[in-house]
């Protein structure tokens, strides 16, 4: 039973109904972030020890899906809070007592780029740094932020040669956002760059990505893109289905596109690619909490390559409803439109890339790659 799931399908036609407007704004407006957290949207991931509700991975992927029919941004912009919840929950209890010091409703953005320098010291760190793509911004009450650690005028290093990173827990009032988000698709996600200058973080706000723990949930968090990305998909093959029975004639054509031979059988090929595409990414998340070797390299390197087919497979689909739809689909009033821009915006994620592809084939024959993290 998801009872948020129930709440967000109640709400998703309002949520269709501020799609514009969300686009518009390049963010989500107060009522509809009022909406979200009372259906409990913001609450997915956070512990249970500080009242959040700490769904199951596939569970909070349901969610994102719902959405991401009714509008992508939306959905993106709720699933970087559960994705940041995610990444919180790996810190000591210490720091969750501060970030969740308001409530398990409190927004949290970030980036796990390492685009930031931590200067160690007796105290902790001071950090200084810019981060771009951080989603919902504006909004945040805390943020994690993704840094090289520095050591008097040098970088540590680990084994495999690349620098030591520290995730670290820094509050809004130290943080500036740019107003950069000018951008193709997904422009209602708000993910403006943010900058950090020489502030103070104590050693207990901080978690090591490298750790066992925090490196299997940052892979987990990338199926959270794919669910985005399967939920889009599913609204544009609808707006296509809704276009074609409404009777649509294309132009010059003595017949309706229902009616046309060519447009039934790729219409039927991408539902089927869409349903494959649906079926990987509830497998992998599934296989994430139970197979023996789920939080190994292997595991981890499994979640990030299916995360690509995913989107890979759901991007397809949306080329293809939009270039069925014909001219229609060009006018900014089209949803099909709206949709292929963020389609398109979602693949330009590092997620989305084939350098996961590399980092399995990889490991299936024991070689050494630089592709991508393990």
């Amino acid at each position: 039973m998801n009872p948020t799931l129930s709440r967000v399908r109640e709400l998703a036609s309002r949520v269709a109904k501020h799609a514009e407007e969300v686009e518009q704004r390049r963010g989500l407006p107060d009522d509809l972030v009022d909406d979200l957290r009372e259906a409990g949207c913001f609450r997915m991931f956070a512990p249970t020890s500080h009242g959040g509700d700490q769904l199951d991975l596939p569970d909070v992927l349901a969610v994102l899906e719902e959405l991401a029919r009714a509008d992508a941004a939306t959905s993106w912009t709720v699933g970087q809070v559960a994705l940041s919840h995610l990444i919180v929950r790996c810190g000591p209890v210490v720091a969750l007592d501060e970030v969740f010091a308001d409530g398990a409703d409190t927004l949290v953005a970030g980036a796990v780029a390492p685009k930031g320098r931590a200067r160690t010291g007796e105290d902790g760190w001071r950090v200084t740094g810019r981060w771009p793509f951080v989603t919902g911004c504006p909004r945040a009450a805390w943020f994690y932020l993704n840094c090289v650690l520095v050591s008097g005028r040098s970088v540590p290093v680990g084994p495999d040669g690349t620098p030591a990173t520290r995730i670290l827990f820094v509050p809004a009032r130290d943080v500036r956002v740019l107003d950069t988000w000018q951008v193709l698709g997904l422009r209602g996600t708000a993910s403006h760059d943010v900058t950090v200058e020489d502030a103070r973080v104590p050693e207990h706000l901080a978690v090591s990505p490298q750790d066992g723990d925090a490196a299997h949930r940052i892979a987990q968090s990338s199926l959270i893109i794919g669910a985005v990305a399967v939920g889009l998909a599913d609204g544009a093959l609808t707006d296509l289905v809704r276009l074609a029975a409404d009777g649509k004639r294309p132009a010059l054509s003595a017949r309706r596109l229902a009616d046309s031979p060519v447009f039934q059988d790729r219409l039927g090929e991408a539902q089927t690619m869409h349903r494959a595409a649906r079926a990987l990414l509830y497998a992998e998340a599934a296989e994430s909490a139970t197979a023996p070797d789920a939080a190994s390299p292997g595991g981890r390197a499994r979640l990030r390559a299916a995360a690509a087919q995913v989107t890979s497979l759901c991007a397809q689909v949306v080329d293809v409803a939009y270039t069925l739809s014909g001219g229609t689909a060009v006018y900014d009033t089209s949803p099909l439109q709206r949709r292929m821009r963020d389609m398109r915006t979602a693949t330009q994620h590092f997620v989305a890339g084939r350098d996961s592809y590399a980092t399995l084939g990889a490991l299936a024959v024991d070689e050494e790659t630089s592709a991508g993290p393990r």
